[in-house]
């Protein structure tokens, strides 16, 4: 018999941790968040109260408040009666190995534990579990509260907490994308890290400055992106069906063609400091905040139009 969810870990207090805690309570859940950090409470409800005017605009489902957050630094009093755990601490292997190892112990044989990893296999994450079938990898895009996506792999030994994970984010408000096997970096952080590179490419050659390069991709395909895919996007490329096998054949020619930053570029710690500091320069010369609003205010708005169009097709 499948347990129902109704209470949420969040092992980690930190922008991810914090941002599940903001999309979990947003879905009417109760959550307790966890770190060893006391200070680490301040910066959670700092965080749940800029992320309330999104989560407003995507809509609170009944009875979501922040009071129903609760932090607590004891791990044990945490998991005690959890029914999924989401981990979101520091991006070390080893010291998630351990922290997965000591949930494991210490969580409900029901409660699935996901891993917020932003590259991590789940098999190596299970090294030091003795239910390593319950172990998972959930990552987000950030922040979770206003990003849907979240991946799904380590289904090898897991198929059951991959189901229950699936139904779970789904029914919370998220776009469920599951792998077919495991590879480091999954998909969303392999297809962003190819456009940064093609990025650092560009600045090393000059060919314009950063602010730039931001609104060729934010005002050109990014902005097809978010209806659809990029595949979906080539496929409309051919102005006839029957074309498309040659469209695609043009796409290889143009990659071939320079296209792309050539396969021997690696960029080195000059031009990796070079771009931070025109970052810092010019995109981050007024603060965080404002950036913050920006794309806290259009991502929420873009899901809304999203959710209304995708409903509106499911009607007709």
């Amino acid at each position: 018999m499948k347990h129902p969810i109704t209470q949420v870990t969040c092992v980690g207090a930190g922008l991810i941790g914090s941002g599940w805690a903001s999309h979990f309570m947003r879905a009417g859940l109760d959550v307790v968040v966890h770190d060893q950090s006391a200070d680490r409470e301040g910066y959670l409800r700092a965080s749940v109260e800029q992320a309330m005017p999104s989560l407003e605009t995507l809509g609170l489902a009944p009875g979501a408040s922040p009071d129903r957050i609760r932090f607590t630094t004891d791990l044990e009093e945490a998991l005690r009666t959890t029914d999924f755990i989401q981990e979101s601490a520091t991006e070390d292997v080893d010291a998630k190995v351990a922290l997965v190892a000591e949930i494991d112990r210490l969580a409900p044989l029901h409660a699935v534990v996901a891993s917020s990893s932003s590259g991590f296999l789940a098999k190596d994450l299970r090294r030091g579990a003795r239910h390593g079938e319950r172990i998972i990898i959930g990552p987000p895009f950030t922040p979770p509260y206003l990003v849907p996506l979240v991946e799904l792999a380590g289904g090898d030994v897991a198929k059951d907490a991959i189901a229950i994970a699936r139904e779970f984010y789904t029914k919370t408000g998220c776009e469920v994308v599951e792998l077919k096997r495991e590879i480091d970096g999954y998909i969303g952080n392999r297809i962003q890290f190819a456009v940064f590179r093609e990025i650092l490419y560009l600045l090393s050659q000059g060919v314009a400055d950063l602010e730039a390069i931001d609104r060729a991709v934010a005002t050109g395909p990014a902005i097809r992106w978010a209806v659809m895919g990029p595949s979906s996007v080539f496929y409309l490329g051919a102005r006839d069906p029957s074309l498309y096998q040659e469209f695609v054949d043009l796409l290889a020619h143009e990659l071939d063609s320079g296209y792309t930053a050539p396969a021997d570029f690696a960029p080195d710690k000059a031009l990796m400091a070079a771009y931070a500091n025109e970052v810092r320069a010019t995109i981050g010369a007024k603060g965080r905040d404002d950036l913050i609003e920006l794309r806290n205010t259009g991502v929420a708005q873009i899901r809304v139009f999203l959710e209304a169009l995708k409903q509106r097709n499911e009607r007709s």
